[in-house]
């Protein structure tokens, strides 16, 4: 009995030491989250330590000394974004748990000690919970799941975060492109109005033509009062993406919407890119794998727990000892774990039916996503091909009217006003194209090579006032 109690006391020591050597190591989930998302990206990622400051700064300056693209955009936010590097801390706790996972619980020392009229009896013994190793490669299956889970959810924001980077520079971009039309709309009101009042000193137009005249023009000044306070605010949100504030803030971008891309990805392969790429959909399969492992772990050893195995010793007043083995077990006469059985497999179908319905959204999300982008370029190439000539040849030919004293000045400013409204409408058609774009992206679950049309067609400029020598209304 001694050579039995001994055997299994050391081997719970070995054991025991043995799982206490494993270590933590972060980094090695970060790998692969990068590795998740080489083929997603064409940015780079970091999780920032102390010692990579000066590099990090040295890179921000260098993209923040040139006009903001968006690829350079996402760059800053992906290195200077501090909710993202939060993110990337939940790897580390992720590794911690799968280690823990990988340790048997500590063995459980136990002393008595007697006194009375014949002597002290001394008893003592130590236990080690048996089910903790018996589950141990279980356990070790669930926390390797729930690993990979975090892994792909911290992928997948990393994805989140590279799409409302890049929508928001869009409307910056579109926003500051439209700011400057209306900056146009502004001169030519302002030189209807001017013309007005001097039409209205010398007796040629009423007082309610010259009103009108004026109100058009102080409209058109509200409203490009508004669009810089949106823009203002616009570049704000863009700035608590970046991570930016103080100097940094005073960035600048292109100065037009990128040109749309030739071809379009086709929609009969948008469902498949997108089930096969999605990373909430492998995080969704990995939380899925865990509770599966940990309802077949629970329906294992529903009436085991708990268990122990261990070593007992006791020492006689008269000095005599006495060693024999422990065990410990539960009576599963009260709860006997139906509850918990139940709750295993409710968890495990809850989060299978979770995966398959998140696929059907995933296939609806792509279709639908596509078929914005598809409206999209159809409505920008309409401008492009059709409305955008059309307003640039009724200004040529008012002009040529204007020149020819056969209509007068306002007529020709209105039609100057429709060109550069319908601009204004083209450039919000632009950036809706390009939110439609970064939609499609997420939908898909990475980045889609984009090869640029031909250039668009120059947008109008803000032209002199037309002479005054044609007041002949």
């Amino acid at each position: 009995m001694r050579s039995i109690t001994r055997t299994l006391l050391g081997a719970a020591v070995i054991v025991t030491g043995l799982s206490g050597c494993a270590t933590t190591d972060p980094q090695h989930g970060f790998t692969q989250v990068q590795g998740s998302l080489a083929s997603r990206l064409d940015s780079e990622i970091r999780w920032l330590r102390e010692d990579q400051e000066a590099e990090v700064r040295a890179t921000l300056d260098r993209l923040l000394s040139r006009p903001l693209t968006a690829g350079s955009a996402v760059q800053i936010a992906l290195l200077n974004n501090p909710r993202l590097q939060a993110d990337f801390e939940r790897l580390g706790i992720a590794q911690a748990d799968l280690v823990e996972a990988g340790l048997l619980d500590n063995p459980v020392l136990s002393l008595t000690v007697y006194s009375g009229s014949p002597g002290t009896i001394t008893e003592a013994g130590i236990v080690q919970d048996l089910i903790g190793l018996l589950s141990l490669s279980a356990r070790k299956k669930i926390a390797g799941a729930q690993a990979g889970q975090v892994i792909a959810t911290t992928a997948q924001r990393v994805l989140e975060l590279t799409a409302q980077v890049k929508t928001q520079y869009y409307t910056v971009v579109g926003d500051a492109q439209a700011l400057e039309l209306a900056r146009q709309v502004v001169a030519s009101t302002e030189a209807a109005a001017e013309f007005a009042r001097r039409q209205l000193e010398a007796g040629n137009l009423s007082r309610r033509e010259q009103a009108l005249q004026q109100a058009f023009h102080a409209q058109s000044v509200l409203e490009l009062a508004q669009s810089q306070a949106q823009l203002a605010a616009e570049r704000e949100k863009l700035n608590a993406l970046l991570g930016l504030w103080g100097e940094d803030t005073r960035w600048n971008t292109v100065d037009r919407l990128p040109e749309l891309p030739q071809t379009l990805p086709p929609l009969d392969g948008v469902e498949h890119t997108a089930v096969a790429q999605r990373l909430d959909l492998q995080a969704a399969r990995k939380e899925a794998e865990a509770a599966a492992q940990a309802s077949h772990l629970t329906r294992q050893f529903r009436f085991l727990a708990p268990l122990g195995l261990g070593v007992a010793y006791k020492r006689e007043a008269d000095g005599e000892d006495f060693f024999g083995p422990e065990i410990e077990i539960g009576l599963p006469i009260f709860n006997r774990g139906q509850a918990r059985l139940e709750r295993a497999r409710a968890e495990s179908t809850m989060h299978a039916r979770n995966v398959a319905a998140l696929a059907v959204e995933i296939r609806a999300q792509a279709r639908a996503a596509r078929r914005q982008v598809q409206a999209a370029s159809e409505t920008v190439r309409h401008y492009e091909q059709a409305l955008l000539p059309l307003q640039q040849s009724i200004v040529d030919e008012t002009l040529k009217f204007y020149n020819g004293m056969q209509i007068g000045v306002y007529d020709l400013l209105l039609a100057q006003q429709a060109q550069v409204h319908g601009a204004r409408q083209y450039v919000t058609a632009k950036k809706t194209f390009w939110h439609a774009w970064v939609d499609l992206e997420r939908a898909l679950g990475g980045r889609i090579p984009v090869s640029v049309s031909a250039p668009t067609p120059v947008q109008p400029q803000p032209e002199a006032a037309p002479a005054h020598g044609h007041e002949h209304e």
